[in-house]
Order: structure tokens, then C-alpha cells, then sequence
């Protein structure tokens, strides 16, 4: 919208015919004007011609009579004085100076005069003078009845020039008069005109226009009354009822698609339940309320096995089973997915609890697809909260699914709340370390005890804040391990060790998860990252024993490419995993990295060093060749020596650090 201020019709068509009234008597003047300087050449033209001619006439007769130059002066001077104002002179041309001789006076007057000099060429001249004076020079031709005085000339010659002068105001003021009545006639009927258009369109057109934003100005679209807006019923205008029309058309269509636009926001539309903005609105009514959060088991998979029609008809189902078995003065809410929220204002009894949950579980469903399909629920419980109902319970939901329970209390699962706290935190923080470039790398020395001229090092994470405080992976990797964020880590630290050991002679490995591997970006960011390094011999890969694989043929083929580049692969943390040796058939491994629950009581345990010296056992009968992590003492080393270890890692042996000496 402009910031024109808005004006009323009424007012704007007022407005509108003013200008348009004002523009006409403008225009009415300037025509006038035209009219009158027109008129007015043309009148005294035709006055001072109608003059000349009677004076020439009668001046002709008197020569004929006889009358000397004399008498014809004392005729133009009676003349002169008949109309107050008026002069007229007669001038002698060549031809008749020539037969009856030159006036002195009247010769000076021809030869100053350019005007009377114009005329004595045949030519009528009219002039009006600055003091409102018309002046005509009427030209004398001689005519054959000339030719018996005028012997010397022939027909058509001149034979000389009235002058005549006489006031303009003789002819102006009648003319005036005239003009000025035509105007005032004008300009009355223009008025009249434009008071009957407006009594008109005012009836017609814009008192049916307020009437009608009037009453769209008073619509509640939330009222239930449905008349329709109607126009004033004085006006016959086609285009104001079709306008009327289609108004109160899209008025209807208005009102039916709010409503429903209402009921969809406060109401589930699949199961007919209140949702969460309805119970929102609910909570901020109440100072405070207990509320059981239901949510059915492992959804997801029923949806991906049968179908989101067979889930469809599952959530009707159970919306339909708890509205039978609600308890009273408890209001029941589809909060999302798969979630059922059951609020009221007294506490929840955990028999009442166990008894809901034991109904729902015996639910059967109506559709044959379904078949025996059974359900299991898992609740979250608080009671009398008047702040983050909500979160609340669903904290206590995860806490219950964490622990394997049907339901659990909120009061039982506030260390929940401190780790999703935490949480949130660290996803902040390793973002904004991401983009900052504050993820760096440390590098902590492994000895080779067979060569131990040999510098090897394993390239670890970590985060630094912006405080400049080095955080360990163990304060924020299994927050951004399941995220989109622990792609990014892995790519930055392959991307920065191979930048660091690209001029030198050093060994180093680098750890990847069974998700990396799973992840085509990242198998191929290693691919291309081997394969424009200039000894990829010196690249070893540390893949977690302790998750589990599935895909066998998909981790052989890695390993596969990784060989054919010339690098090699670890099992890290072995002894820690699911599969073991059976693990180990089925991996192609250069390392294994024995682990450190393992490592760190071999000295001391004997069972642990059972252990230990059978994975060595087995890794020398493989050719493999064997790690011992978290190497923390001499005893331990020495342990380790002893039992045949191809290599030590610990802070015994050197603590990771942001440089890799001697590379």
C-alpha cells in the first residue's frame, strides 16, 4: 500500500466534478476571447466598409452635382461630427492628382503614412490602435460612370483612399454584452448539468458503494450469521449486482474454508482427536496439570512393512480404543505421529497406569491385512506441572524407551533432561567449530618395537572453543556421531593429516567409523584422497571393531580398493566388538589394535593376559600384525614386549600433540 491518504468516493467524485467545472469555465473564457476579437475585426471590417461605401456614395453624387474640393471637405468635416469620436479623410491618388492637382497636406500625410500607401495599391486595410481606435483605409477604384470625370484613369485604377478612425467601444461593448451572456448561459447549464449527474451517480453508483463497504467493513468472519451483503435496492447498475453477487459468493466460500481451516488447527483431522495447539491453548488455562504420554512401539516399522494406509487405519484404531477407555475428567489429544497425550488435573495412580497400557496392548484391529497384529505402548508420566508439560513427558517417554520399561515418571528422568542439554550444546558448538575452522587434529606417536627408527602416528580429533580450551572427543563424539556434523569431522581430519604428512617419510592412520564407510561421499573422498598422495603406503585406516557390520560385501569391497591404492586397514579397539574372530575371517586387516580394557591390567591380570597373548597368537598365524593401546606404564610395555606385540600407543610412549615430531 501507498501512504496516499484514502479519500471517500463522495468526497473523490465532488472533487472530480469541481475540477471538471473549474477546466469548463476555463475553457469558456478562452472561447469567449476567441469569439470576441473574432467577431470584432469582422464587425468593424464590415461597419467601416458599410461607412465608406455610403460616404463614397454620396460624396460621388455631390461631384456629379458639381461640388468643388471645398464642399467636399466641409461634408467630411459635418460628417466627422456625427459620431463623437469619428475621422475621415480622403486622399487624392497619383492618377487624380495628375487631372486635378496635388493637395499639399494630404501628399505629406500619403508619403509618411505605409498605411495609405497600402491602400492606394488596392488593398483594404484594417487596423486597431493602442487607444481602441479601429481605423479602415477603404481603397476608391474607379468604376466605367468614374470615366466621364476621370478621363486619365481606367477602370480598376485607384483613385484614391478614404481614412476612416471610429472608437472600438461603439462595437465592443454590444459585442461584449453578447459574449458575456453566452457565458453566464453556459455555465449555468454546465452547473445545472453537473448537479443533475451527481444527483445521479450519487444515487446510482455511490451511496449503493458505501452502503456496501459499510456492511463489508461490519462482516465477522467468525460469526455464524450467513445473510448476504446486499446493495441499496434503488439501483438497477448490472455491474454493482454482479459485483454484490460474486462478493457474497466469495464471502461463503470464506467463511467455509476458515472454519475449516479452524477445525483442522485445533482438531487431527485423521482420527478426529484435539492436537497440540488445541492442547497448548489448554495448558495456558490451567495452572498446572498431570499428563500421560503415550506412544505406540516401533511405528515406523509398521508403517514401512504395511503401508501408511495400514498405519493410517492403526492410529484410527487406537484413537477409537482410548476414547472408550479414557478415564473421567481426562481429555484426550493426538499430540504427533504416533503420540496420544491423556491430560487432566489429578494424578496418575501407577495401577491406573498399568491397567491403560494392559487395554491397549489387547487391542485387535478390524482390517484382515492386519492380521494377529499385537502393539506395545511405552508411557511418560508427570504429575502437576504448570511449565514445559509437554517436553516434560516426552523426556520421560525416551527415558522410559531408554530403559526398557512400559512407563516411566518424569521425577525418575531429570538426568535425561541434563543430557539433552548437553546435547544441544555440543551440536552448537562443533557446528560453529566447523565453521570456524577450530576442529583441529593432534597426532600421538606409536613405536614400532622391531623398528624403532620407524615414526608412526594416529591422527585424533579435537574441538577447540572460543576460549581456545581443547575439548576430547569423549566430551562431544557420541553427541555428533548419529549427526550429519560427524561427516564433516571425518572429512576434515582426512583432509588436514594428509596436508601434514604429504613431504614426509612418517606413517600415520586415521579412524573411520562402519557409517563412514557406509557413506558413498566418504568412500570416495578416501579414494581420491589415496590417490593423489604421493606414498600411500604410509596411510593406514582404523576401522572400530566395536560396531557392528552388516554389510560384509560393501566393507570387503572398501578394504579391497584401499589395498589396490596401496594403504593399509586396522581393526581398532578388537576385543571390544561383536564378532570376534568369526570378525576377523571376514576382514582382510594389516593391524589389529588390541583393546584397552584389555591393555591396561595385562601386567596384573592374568586372565587379561590370556587374552592377549591368544589375539597375538592368532594375528601372527594371520600375518597380521598387532597394537597395544593405552600403553600407560614401563610395566606394561614391558608386558606387551614380552608377549610379542608388534607395537606400543600410550601416554607411556607420547601424549597426542598438535605437531608430529620429526615430520
Amino acid at each position: 500500500m501507498t501512504g496516499r491518504p484514502l479519500v471517500p468516493l463522495r468526497r473523490l467524485v465532488l472533487r472530480t466534478i469541481a475540477v471538471l467545472l473549474f477546466v469548463s469555465l476555463l475553457f469558456e473564457l478562452a472561447v469567449g476571447y476567441l469569439l470576441k476579437e473574432e467577431a470584432l475585426n469582422k464587425l468593424a471590417i464590415e461597419e467601416a466598409r458599410n461607412i465608406s461605401e455610403l460616404i463614397f456614395e454620396n460624396l460621388y453624387t455631390k461631384m456629379q452635382e458639381g461640388w468643388s474640393k471645398e464642399d467636399i471637405r466641409k461634408i467630411l468635416a459635418r460628417l466627422n461630427q456625427i459620431r463623437p469620436g469619428m475621422q475621415i479623410r480622403l486622399y487624392r491618388s497619383p492618377v487624380v492628382e495628375a487631372k486635378y492637382g496635388v493637395i499639399e497636406a494630404d501628399r505629406a500625410v500619403v508619403d509618411k503614412d505605409p498605411l495609405v500607401r497600402e491602400a492606394m495599391k488596392g488593398h483594404e486595410v484594417i487596423r486597431v490602435n493602442p487607444e481602441e481606435t479601429f481605423r479602415y483605409l477603404y481603397p476608391l477604384k474607379v468604376e466605367k460612370r468614374c470615366l466621364q470625370c476621370h478621363d486619365n484613369a481606367r477602370v480598376g485604377d485607384i483613385n484614391g483612399v478614404l481614412d476612416i478612425k471610429f472608437p472600438a467601444h461603439q462595437i465592443v461593448v454590444s459585442l461584449d454584452r453578447m459574449i458575456l451572456y453566452f457565458i453566464v448561459a453556459l455555465t449555468l447549464f454546465l452547473l445545472l448539468f453537473f448537479i443533475f449527474f451527481y444527483s445521479v451517480f450519487n444515487r446510482r453508483l455511490v451511496r449503493p458503494l458505501v452502503e456496501f463497504t459499510r456492511k463489508i467493513a461490519a462482516i465477522d468472519i467468525d460469526s455464524d450469521k450467513t445473510e448476504p451483503v446486499e446493495i441499496l435496492q434503488n439501483t438497477n447498475c448490472q455491474e454493482l449486482r454482479t459485483l454484490e453477487e460474486t462478493f457474497n459468493t466469495l464471502i461463503r466460500k470464506i467463511r467455509f474454508y476458515y472454519r475449516k481451516l479452524i477445525g483442522s488447527f485445533l482438531i487431527d483431522p485423521l482420527t478426529g482427536l484435539n492436537n497440540i495447539n488445541r492442547l497448548k491453548e489448554d495448558l495456558e488455562s490451567h495452572k498446572s496439570a498431570s499428563m500421560l504420554l503415550i506412544n505406540i512401539d516401533r511405528f515406523k516399522e509398521l508403517n514401512d512393512y504395511y503401508g501408511f494406509e495400514m498405519g493410517d487405519t492403526v492410529l484410527k484404531d487406537v484413537a477409537e480404543h482410548l476414547k472408550r477407555i479414557i478415564p473421567p475428567e481426562t481429555t484426550l489429544y493426538r499430540v504427533g505421529g504416533s503420540e496420544f497425550a491423556m491430560v487432566r488435573h489429578g494424578d496418575y495412580e501407577v495401577s491406573e497406569i498399568v491397567e491403560l497400557l494392559a487395554e491397549l496392548h489387547n487391542l485387535s484391529f478390524e482390517s484382515a491385512r492386519l492380521g494377529d497384529l499385537k502393539i506395545t505402548m511405552t508411557a511418560g508420566v508427570v504429575q502437576q506441572q504448570s511449565a514445559r508439560l509437554i517436553e516434560k513427558a516426552s523426556i520421560a517417554l525416551s527415558a522410559a524407551k531408554q530403559r526398557n520399561k512400559p512407563f516411566e515418571f518424569y521425577r525418575n528422568a531429570k538426568e535425561l533432561e541434563v543430557d539433552y542439554k548437553r546435547h544441544i550444546r555440543w551440536m552448537k558448538e562443533v557446528d560453529e567449530a566447523i565453521d570456524e575452522d577450530r576442529v583441529i587434529v593432534y597426532y600421538q606417536p606409536i613405536r614400532s618395537l622391531k623398528e624403532p627408527g620407524q615414526k608412526r602416528y594416529e591422527a585424533l580429533v579435537r574441538v577447540v572453543d572460543r576460549q581456545g580450551v581443547v575439548h576430547l572427543p569423549g566430551e562431544f563424539m557420541d553427541v555428533v556421531h548419529h549427526s550429519r556434523l560427524y561427516a564433516k569431522m571425518t572429512h576434515i581430519v582426512i583432509q588436514k593429516s594428509f596436508d601434514t604428512f604429504r613431504q614426509s617419510d612418517c606413517r600415520f592412520s586415521v579412524n573411520l567409523s562402519i557409517n563412514d564407510i557406509k557413506d558413498p561421499m566418504c568412500r570416495n573422498f578416501v579414494y581420491e584422497s589415496l590417490h593423489h598422495f604421493p606414498n600411500p603406503e604410509r596411510v593406514t585406516f582404523e576401522i572400530l571393531e566395536s560396531e557392528e557390520v552388516s554389510d560384509f560385501e560393501l566393507m570387503g569391497e572398501f578394504i579391497r580398493m584401499v589395498h589396490s591404492l596401496g594403504a593399509k586397514i586396522a581393526i581398532d579397539d578388537f576385543g571390544s566388538g561383536y564378532s570376534n574372530f568369526h570378525y576377523l575371517l571376514k576382514i582382510k586387516a594389516d593391524y589389529f589394535k588390541i583393546d584397552a580394557t584389555l591393555i591396561r591390567h595385562v601386567h596384573e591380570d592374568p586372565d587379561s593376559r590370556i587374552l592377549v597373548e591368544s589375539i597375538i597368537e592368532f594375528a601372527r598365524r594371520m600375518g597380521i600384525e598387532t597394537v597395544a593401546e593405552y600403553v600407560e606404564s614401563e610395566e606394561i610395555a614391558k608386558m606387551c614386549e614380552a608377549l610379542g606385540v608388534d607395537y606400543l600407543q600410550g601416554y607411556y610412549i607420547g601424549e597426542p600433540g598438535s605437531v608430529a615430531e620429526g615430520c
